[in-house]
């Protein structure tokens, strides 16, 4: 099973496009010698895998959810795209969680760490209104993630081909 290049992870090489997860996803940087110089929808809309799959399953070690990714198109040979995938992440992490959740986080620097990250994604609106409305919605799942949301791509694990991690710092 492979994974796309634009969600691949490499220890040792730059995303193949520099994202903030806790915001929508950009339109990818590719270099202008990028060989493939293919149309950025059309590669939005490859499968995500080789070969393609109809689920996709994300996790990261700071969530107890998964994140399951499906065709946006439900049709018929329907598969997981790249930006099913970029969709997903974003919707998903943007779910508030529920308060037993933040409470079962026993590690006091773990707590702490979650609730910078909650304060500086409601700082970061710049509209009071917004702001205000944003922080009582409470905190999400992008702030398990302890402010590490740049977006470094995703690795295989043991689970099998559909299941995936995402790695971020």
């Amino acid at each position: 099973m492979h994974i796309h290049f634009m969600l691949a992870f490499s220890p040792f090489d730059d995303p193949a496009m520099s994202w903030d997860i806790s915001y929508p996803p950009p339109a990818p940087y590719l270099p202008p010698e990028d060989e493939q110089n293919i149309p950025l929808k059309q590669m939005l809309a490859e499968p995500a895998t080789s070969p393609p799959l109809t689920l996709l399953t994300i996790t990261h070690p700071n969530l107890k959810w998964k994140l399951d990714v499906e065709p946006k198109d439900p049709a018929p040979g329907a598969y997981v795209s790249v930006n099913d995938v970029f969709t997903t992440i974003f919707k998903e992490l943007r779910i508030a969680i529920h308060p037993k959740d933040y409470a079962e986080l026993m590690d006091v620097e773990a707590r702490s760490a979650v609730d910078a990250a909650y304060y500086s994604r409601c700082r970061r609106i710049p509209d009071t209104q917004a702001r205000s409305m944003e922080h009582h919605k409470g905190i999400k799942r992008i702030d398990m993630l302890m402010g590490r949301t740049k977006f470094l791509g995703l690795s295989g694990t043991r689970f099998g081909a559909e299941s995936w991690e995402l790695n971020t710092s």
